[in-house]
């Protein structure tokens, strides 16, 4: 299960909200194979996983051109990563080819874990480094 704190925070209230969303997700999608839901359940789960990352990731790489990131190349390359890796658990499953289980479940979550309290908070700084010279008129 993954809490969320306000450690993950990136000051964007739209964005908070939607890593909140996906911690929900994870921890629906954990609390599916603790009580052994059915293939047709997980794979369901999985697939509102994939869709809501998509999702997520789009306006966060939208908020980041928005605000002159630098580092969107690279962050959107970890989210198609991540997207990649996810679409290849989803189709190992459904074709039989993969057994979910907490080590599958743990690489989602120990990787939106890193990647927010990492990737992420490198925009925040951006965005009060932004706010603090629009304010002071450099």
């Amino acid at each position: 299960m993954i809490k969320w704190e306000e450690r993950y925070s990136v000051d964007v209230p739209h964005i908070d909200k939607q890593h909140q969303q996906l911690f929900s997700t994870l921890n629906n999608f954990y609390e599916g194979l603790r009580n052994r839901e059915s293939d047709e359940n997980m794979a369901r789960m999985i697939e509102k996983l994939l869709l809501y990352a998509k999702e997520h990731f789009a306006t966060e790489e939208k908020h980041m051109q928005a605000v002159g990131f630098p580092g969107l190349d690279n962050h959107r390359k970890e989210h198609q990563a991540f997207i990649e890796k996810a679409e290849d658990f989803h189709k190992k499953f459904t074709s039989g080819k993969l057994l979910l289980s907490l080590e599958v479940t743990n690489f989602i979550k120990e990787w939106i874990h890193n990647h927010i309290l990492t990737e992420d908070m490198r925009y925040k700084g951006m965005k009060r480094a932004m706010r603090k010279s629009s304010h002071t008129g450099g």
